[in-house]
């Protein structure tokens, strides 16, 4: 029985008016609280289980059955989700030796400079062979003469359409300045066949690290800073949505073949 059953099959019983059912002191005796277990079984033993008693009983292990049901379900959407974490070398590979180019910045005005996805994180998990992006871990800015078609970007159209090969990034008058992928998790769904692990895993929401040391000056220190200015909370949709523990757990290392 699975757990919306359950559900369902105690809201009937509740919604049953309980006319024939009667109480007597042991009732009285488990609702105060302020009653031992040892008494309680005495009473029962002395005046017998009531219809009150009896139902209760019923909705108590309906409750645990329920409950029961609903952990052994969200265990299996737990596990019939796949993830990984891709390292820039494995990136490179995947990119034939090319970086894969996440954002672009425009300081078309300087004062208000503009940034754009050119490479969205489920996109780019979408090649990779998974699903959904979890975690991506973004440089600093590349000046654009060294950007200009030394990278790659993975289109997503208008109707939401991921291309399915990477293209080169081509910024032919070198005005703009981008920053690429350092490391992405990914994950995806391993069978259709367990219900609700897809709309599970839609829900979570990418949690995007930007760096920001630049990466084609020398080096100030030894410690790449990291934007902590405001943005989207990652794990947190409009509704309050939770970011469900498994999408922080440490990934698999397996790979998708």
């Amino acid at each position: 029985m699975t757990f919306k059953t359950l559900l369902l099959s105690m809201t009937l019983m509740s919604a049953i008016p309980a006319y024939s059912a009667t109480k007597n002191l042991c009732d009285d005796m488990i609702a105060s609280g302020k009653s031992s277990e040892e008494s309680i079984k005495k009473c029962l033993a002395k005046l017998g289980e009531s219809d009150t008693y009896k139902e209760n009983q019923q909705k108590k292990k309906w409750q645990e059955e329920a409950d029961a049901a609903k952990s052994s379900e969200e265990a299996a959407r737990k596990a019939n989700i796949e993830s990984k974490k891709f390292t820039a070398l494995e990136l490179d590979e995947a990119g034939f030796g090319k970086a894969f180019y996440a954002i672009r910045v425009d300081y078309g005005n300087p004062r208000k400079p503009k940034e754009k996805r050119i490479t969205e994180g489920d996109a780019l998990c979408k090649y990779l062979g998974y699903e959904k992006s979890l975690k991506s871990i973004v440089s600093a800015e590349i000046m654009p003469q060294n950007a200009n078609k030394n990278g790659l970007i993975v289109d997503t159209n208008f109707l939401g359409v991921v291309s399915k090969e990477p293209e080169l990034y081509v910024d032919k008058d070198e005005k703009y300045t981008v920053r690429r992928y350092m490391e992405i998790t990914c994950a995806k769904v391993k069978s259709k066949d367990v219900t609700g692990t897809a709309e599970e895993l839609s829900k979570v929401t990418e949690d995007l690290i930007v760096l920001n040391q630049e990466l084609n000056t020398p080096k100030k220190d030894e410690t790449a800073g990291v934007n902590d200015g405001p943005r989207k909370p990652a794990g947190k949709t409009e509704n309050g949505y939770k970011r469900p523990d498994w999408a922080t757990q440490s990934p698999s290392q397996s790979v998708a073949k």
